[in-house]
C-alpha cells in the first residue's frame, strides 16, 4: 500500500470523494447562521452545532473499524420512511417518538459521551426534543445539528440507506469459488483500511490490500486505492517481493467479485507461507465500483480523471474473428455462436482451475491455467484462432496479454471479456 508522498493532498481529497462520493464544490463552507422559527421549534436546545462540527465526527467514525465510543450521531426522525431512506453516515436511528423506549438500549452508558442529534432541518423540532430528554437523563455533552439532513444533502454529501449500515457478506457460488477462504470481510470493514492508508504520510506496514486479478487488463484499468498488484497466477514468483516480511501483518485479498476464486486461492497460499492475519474481501472490485467509490488506474489517478483516448485498434486481418469493445476481446455474440455451433473452428482455452473446469465447461475447450499456458506457450500454432475464456474475463485477459508479450507472431488471439456462467450440461451464459 505505497504511493508517493507528493500526492498526499490528492489522497485526502480522494478519501472524502471516495468514502462520501460525489460531493459538490459547496462543501467545506460553514453552515449559515441558524434561524429557528419559534412557531415550529418552540423549545430550541441551548447548544447548537453546524456542519463543520459534524463532518469530522462522521469521517472519524467511518475510519474506525469498531464503533466509536467518544461520540454518537443520532437521527431523531422516524426510522421509516426517513432514516431508512437516507441518513448521515454512521448515524444511529432513535426516533424522538420512541426515545423513552429505546434510550436505554441505544444511548451509551458513559454519560460524558458526545451526543449529536439531528432531524429534518431548521423546521424540525424532533432533534431538540430528544436533546432535552438526553440531558434530562444526565448526559452532559449534548448537541443539536439543527440544519440536519437537508443541509447535509444540499451540500452534496452522500447518505447511507438502511442497507449501508451493515453490509452483509455475499453468498458465494460453490461451482465458481470451489474453496472459499475461512475469513471474509465486508465493504464496511475494508473501507477504514483504505482510508487510513490514504491519510498516512508514510507507507502502512501492518496492513496490505492486495489485488489478485491479472495486472493487465484488470488492475491497470482500475483498482481499489492503495492496493498492490499480486496476480494469483504469479503468486509463487512475486510473493517474496510483494508481501511484507512481518508474518503478522494483515493481508486483505480481493478480485473480481463473488464469482472470482483468485483472491481465495491467494489467501490460502499466503496462509500456507505462515501469514497469520489473512482475509478476503469477496465482493471485491465490482461492489467497490457499484457503491460509487473511486478507483485508481495503474498511474494512481482516479478512474474518473480525464485520460488520453485509446489508440485506434488496427483492423483485423481477413478471416479474423470479430473483435469486441475491449482490446483483444472477441465479440460476445460471435463467440457464443462459435462455441455453440462450431467450436472446433477455434482453439478454445479455458483458463480456470482444474476444479472449476471439472464441474462445468464448454465441450471442445481445453483446460490450461495461466501458468500452464506460460509453460506451454511455444506449443501454440496459428492453425486456428485462439480464444481464452474464464468466468469474469480476468484470467482470460491475462492470458491474452501474456501472448502479446511472448508470442507476438500469433495475431489471431482473443479473450472473452464478460461474466460467463457454465452449466454441467455444457451450456453457458454470457453476461457483460
Amino acid at each position: 500500500m505505497r504511493r508517493h508522498s507528493s500526492i498526499l493532498h490528492v489522497l485526502v481529497v480522494a478519501l472524502l470523494l471516495g468514502l462520501l462520493s460525489g460531493c459538490s464544490g459547496a462543501r467545506g463552507h460553514k453552515g449559515a447562521a441558524v434561524q429557528l422559527d419559534p412557531a415550529k421549534v418552540p423549545a430550541p436546545y441551548h447548544s447548537l452545532v453546524d456542519i463543520e462540527f459534524v463532518k469530522p465526527l462522521v469521517f472519524e467514525a467511518m475510519l474506525n473499524q469498531n464503533p466509536a465510543t467518544g461520540a454518537m450521531i443520532i437521527d431523531a426522525r422516524p426510522k421509516q420512511p426517513r432514516y431508512d431512506k437516507g441518513h448521515i453516515p454512521t448515524a444511529v436511528s432513535m426516533p424522538d417518538s420512541q426515545f423513552d423506549k429505546m434510550a436505554a438500549e441505544v444511548l451509551p452508558a458513559d454519560k460524558n459521551t458526545l451526543l449529536v442529534f439531528y432531524c429534518g432541518g431548521l423546521a424540525c423540532p424532533l432533534s431538540h426534543q430528544s436533546a432535552w430528554k438526553a440531558e434530562g437523563l444526565g448526559y452532559t455533552n449534548v448537541k443539536v445539528y439543527a440544519a440536519g439532513d437537508p443541509e447535509w444533502e444540499s451540500l452534496g454529501y452522500n447518505v447511507w440507506t438502511a442497507r449501508d449500515v451493515r453490509t452483509p457478506l455475499p453468498v458465494l457460488d460453490p461451482a465458481k469459488v470451489t474453496k472459499p477462504f475461512h475469513r471474509l470481510l465486508t465493504l464496511d470493514q475494508v473501507k477504514p483500511y483504505v482510508a487510513t492508508a490514504l491519510l498516512s504520510t508514510t507507507p502502512i506496514e501492518d496492513v496490505m490490500l492486495i489485488d489478485s486479478r491479472p495486472k493487465q487488463p484488470r488492475y491497470d484499468k482500475g483498482h481499489i486505492p492503495t492496493a498492490v498488484s499480486l496476480p494469483d497466477s504469479q503468486f509463487d514468483k512475486m510473493a517474496a517481493q510483494v508481501l511484507p516480511a512481518d508474518k503478522t501483518a494483515k493481508l486483505i485479498f480481493y478480485c473480481g467479485g463473488v464469482e472470482c476464486p483468485l483472491s481465495h486461492q491467494s489467501a490460502w497460499k499466503a496462509e500456507a507461507l505462515g501469514y497469520t492475519n489473512v482475509a478476503v474481501y469477496p465482493a471485491g472490485d465490482p461492489e467497490w465500483v457499484a457503491k460509487g467509490l473511486k478507483v485508481w488506474t495503474a498511474e494512481g489517478a482516479s478512474q474518473e480523471a480525464a485520460s488520453a483516448p485509446a489508440p485506434a485498434k488496427a483492423a483485423a486481418p481477413a478471416g479474423a474473428l470479430k473483435a469486441g469493445a475491449a482490446e483483444g476481446s472477441i465479440d460476445n455474440a460471435v463467440f457464443a455462436d462459435l462455441a455453440r455451433n462450431n467450436v472446433n473452428s477455434i482453439q478454445l482455452i479455458d483458463a480456470r482451475t482444474p476444479a472449476e473446469f471439472a464441474i462445468a465447461h464448454i465441450p471442445g475447450s481445453v483446460n490450461m491455467t495461466v501458468d500452464m499456458i506460460e509453460k506451454r506457450i511455444g506449443e501454440f500454432t496459428a492453425e486456428k484462432p485462439i480464444v481464452f475464456i474464464c468466468t469474469t474475463g480476468a484470467r482470460s485477459g491475462e492470458a491474452f496479454y501474456m501472448f502479446q508479450a511472448m508470442r507476438p507472431d500469433l495475431k489471431d488471439v482473443y479473450y472473452v471479456d464478460a461474466n460467463v456462467s457454465f452449466a454441467p450440461d455444457g451450456s453457458f451464459e454470457i453476461k457483460k
